[in-house]
């Protein structure tokens, strides 16, 4: 096929839904795919924390050079930064201090959201992340006291983490209970496992530094709130993150909501004709920014555009999230496994950890999943079945 007839697809952000689009286009011979990130490598986030709490003895089994991730895919990868979004099929990169133009008949916007380090990398160089992550690591091991901010799955679990491996651990959360978007069951058993293994826990709390190693908890809220300043060897913030969409801000074409996401049509996961966002970075359920799910939105993707490339005409499918799956682990021979909405007190939870090694195995291998399949399968109903009753929410713990 002539070069001209040739479609360019650009992908901007080079973690779980970009690197699965990516996958899936590649080699096929009328598209042109290029992928776009400021980092030079991936990292399976979801792990950072048996990483840190001494569990691997190193980041190698978590990082991956993009450049090999993509090695005989026929996929152009570039270490740079989007910065702007024109109106007339271009996207502008950043690219070693100089602003280029990168053209594109279809874009994905995959760049996800933005989180507290060492959480997420923001070291754009391999070698860099390695050195913060052993810097961390020799920090965490000479702490004695730890305060985890954040009462998320994030934030859950790498509490566990490090009180399984001995820390005196704090979690201060803003919310009422932990982990608000699971079942009560759940939520019951993650507390319950965190004090069983000391781990002090303060609801609607808010933390501010206050000096180098002190921070402010303040509980409660105006006139009635009571502020205590205490001190930590270490704390990681494990709360929500803020979507990547700096250099759409002024777009004409792509519209976000009030939180800085980007707006789409949920059935195609669209921004635009043509512009895709999927991933953390799309407004969307809360409970659905999960790696899982950015996977599955980008076969998704892909197939859409492999269907208008070859054929000129827009896939009629529409995208059906499929039932959530969550292994939220405790420590590492404890954890709790959901369905959907429910919590499968069948399923054992020292199986739990297993569960999450092959399943990071399988992401970052790029295996299928495959959605085709995965949204077919039935959700509360048949969860009915395989779990107990929930019980109401238990009462917040100082």
């Amino acid at each position: 096929m002539s070069k001209k007839n040739v479609k360019e697809v650009v992908i901007l952000g080079a973690s779980f839904a970009g690197l699965q689009v990516a996958s899936d286009l590649a080699g096929t011979v009328d598209l042109k795919v290029t992928v776009v990130d400021p980092l030079q490598y991936w990292e399976f986030t979801p792990s950072i924390h048996t990483l840190l709490g001494g569990a691997r003895s190193d980041g190698e089994t978590l990082l991956t050079p993009l450049n090999e991730k993509l090695v005989g895919k026929d996929v152009s990868f570039i270490t740079g930064r989007a910065m702007a979004l024109d109106e007339e099929g271009n996207i502008s990169v950043l690219i070693n201090q100089s602003i280029q133009k990168i053209r594109y008949d279809y874009l994905v916007i995959a760049t996800g959201c933005g989180y507290a380090t060492p959480i997420r990398p923001v070291e754009s160089k391999l070698e860099s992340r390695l050195s913060s992550i052993s810097k961390c690591k020799k920090k965490v091991a000479d702490s004695t006291s730890i305060l985890i901010v954040g009462g998320g799955a994030v934030g859950v679990e790498m509490a566990a983490e490090l009180a399984w491996c001995g820390k005196k651990v704090t979690l201060a959360t803003n919310a009422h209970e932990l982990l608000l978007d699971c079942p009560s069951q759940t939520r019951e058993k993650a507390q319950t496992w965190l004090l069983t293994h000391g781990v002090d826990i303060f609801f609607q709390t808010k933390v501010q530094e206050h000096a180098v190693n002190t921070f402010k908890l303040i509980r409660g809220n105006g006139a009635d709130a009571v502020t205590t300043i205490s001190q930590f060897d270490s704390c990681f913030w494990c709360i929500g993150g803020k979507p990547r969409t700096e250099f759409l801000a002024n777009s004409l074409i792509v519209k976000l909501d009030p939180r800085g996401f980007v707006q789409i049509d949920q059935a195609t996961r669209q921004a635009a004709p043509g512009i895709y966002a999927i991933g953390d970075v799309a407004a969307k359920s809360d409970a659905q920014r999960l790696a899982s799910y950015a996977h599955l939105e980008g076969e998704f993707v892909a197939r859409a555009i492999l269907k208008h490339a070859k054929s000129g005409q827009l896939s009629t499918d529409q995208y059906i999230a499929p039932p959530r799956f969550v292994a939220l682990s405790l420590g590492p021979r404890d954890g709790a496994f959901i369905y959907d909405s429910y919590h499968i007190s069948m399923f054992p939870g020292r199986l739990v950890p297993i569960l999450k090694m092959v399943i990071e195995a399988w992401f970052i291998r790029l295996l299928p999943m495959p959605y085709a399949i995965l949204k077919l399968l039935p959700g509360d109903v048949a969860a009915r079945f395989w779990c107990k009753k929930s019980k109401a929410p238990s009462p917040a713990v100082a």
